[in-house]
């Protein structure tokens, strides 16, 4: 098996046509059709199966295409450490969910940056389940989940517990009900597994909000500029509150916690920096 192979695999499961992707890869469509046959082979599985119209993935395809990503991932990670090349005494990698960068750990990775220039740091957002991944692959040194990670070859450094609270641009003068969920005001941020259970028990398995996304700074734009009203954690809404650019509002229920872990593969090896790191993320 090799790297052409897979790119050719992963360019035919993305354009779905022999043609398209020797187009994309620079050479003969019958290279393509050589690269694939000779995969499979290996393998000893079909990976692809032509229709009329396309190419679609056998079952043992769908298997494999997630090996096929992260060995893909795992190659141009290597090419990056090896890129060092005295530039950088270190490369360290940081992932998790945007929110947390952006909002709550922003003024820690700028300091790291500034005090340790000769680190190249360099910054993944991923979904939480995604983080946890590339952590146990050694893709990520330390990640930042909103779900906690039960991998034995994990450590969990921090456990940071939260709330979720309504906030708006504007007051209200009542606590929020189950049945504003139904408003055409209401936005609901996606904040993980736990959270949607949550929100379905209260709302109802068959609640659709009227407005729905997984990008926090578009969900907070949109409170701030206009006539919206969604769930935040505090840690990211404090700042905007003491800014008075919005206001907490009340609710007629409990809130839900909200909980951030921070990890790294049990298997330390970039240590030093990594408890520098720890240390200003804990601030």
């Amino acid at each position: 098996m090799d790297k052409e192979q897979l790119d050719t695999f992963l360019s035919l499961v993305i354009y779905k046509n022999f043609t398209k992707s020797a187009e994309m890869l620079h050479v003969a469509q019958s290279t393509v059709s050589a690269r694939l046959k000779s995969l499979e082979q290996e393998l000893g599985k079909p990976l692809l199966k032509r229709t009329k119209k396309s190419v679609e993935l056998t079952p043992s395809g769908f298997i494999f295409l997630t090996y096929a990503k992260r060995i893909i991932e795992l190659f141009e990670e290597s090419k990056k450490e090896l890129a060092l090349d005295g530039q950088y005494t270190e490369r360290f990698v940081l992932g998790g969910p945007s929110s947390a960068w952006n909002y709550i750990f922003r003024d820690a990775l700028s300091t790291f940056a500034m005090e340790n220039r000769n680190v190249s740091l360099e910054l993944k957002t991923h979904s939480s389940e995604n983080t946890i991944s590339k952590v146990l692959d050694g893709v990520i040194d330390l990640g930042v989940s909103y779900t906690k990670p039960t991998h034995p070859n994990i450590l969990v450094h921090e456990h940071i517990e939260d709330h979720f609270k309504f906030v708006s641009r504007f007051p209200l003068d009542r606590p929020i009900q189950v049945e504003d969920f139904n408003s055409k005001k209401f936005i609901l941020n996606n904040w993980g597994d736990a959270f949607l259970e949550w929100y379905m028990g209260l709302a109802g398995m068959n609640q659709l909000p009227a407005l729905s996304m997984n990008q926090t700074a578009i969900v907070l734009k949109m409170i701030e500029e206009q006539d919206y009203f969604t769930l935040l954690p505090s840690m990211i809404a404090q700042p905007f509150i003491n800014d008075k650019k919005l206001c907490y509002l009340e609710s007629e229920f409990e809130m839900p916690a909200h909980h951030m872990y921070i990890f790294t593969p049990k298997d330390l090896k970039k240590e030093p920096t990594i408890h520098k790191i720890l240390e200003l993320l804990k601030k």
